[in-house]
């Protein structure tokens, strides 16, 4: 298994604090990496004292894929907030393959998509990595509503 040194997180390049994302543990992106076109990559801090692993089976701890699939679908939303979309977005469809498991040992997930928009949907393939290990794949569409 390959170990990663300890590092200091680098700030976010989009505010995510002024973004439509949930707050609190439902906000899964940490920080966005890479807003570069249709591509935008983002990490998901996890490590052994995240709050998910003392409630997900414990005992045998593992990173939900409910909660893959809802960062991938975060991250879409970034990209569309990026874009200049304003409103309420809301998953239509997803699906997932996992590949493998995620565990506490793992510091963070990066989640690497290529997204397209038409109107207000925006499709997006996400690739997700746990210490350069492929955990899964997540293909998302998203709508961003109007804003009421």
């Amino acid at each position: 298994m390959l170990t990663f040194p300890a590092r200091v997180p680098l700030p976010s390049l989009l505010n995510i604090d002024t973004t439509f994302l949930p707050v609190g543990q439902m906000r899964q992106i940490t920080r966005v990496t890479v807003p570069d076109g249709p591509r935008i990559t983002a990490e998901v801090a996890l490590g052994t004292g995240h709050w998910v692993y003392g409630q997900h089976f414990p005992g045998d701890p593992i990173f939900p894929g409910s909660l893959m699939i809802e960062a991938a679908g975060q991250l879409v939303a970034l990209w569309a907030w990026a874009q200049g979309h304003r409103g309420r977005p809301r998953l239509v469809r997803t699906s997932a393959t996992f590949h493998h498991p995620v565990t506490p040992p793992s510091a963070r997930l990066e989640l690497r998509a290529e997204v397209r928009g038409k109107r207000h949907l925006q499709f997006g393939t996400v690739e997700l990595y746990a210490d350069a290990a492929h955990v899964a794949t997540v293909e998302v569409v998203l709508a961003v509503l109007a804003a009421i």
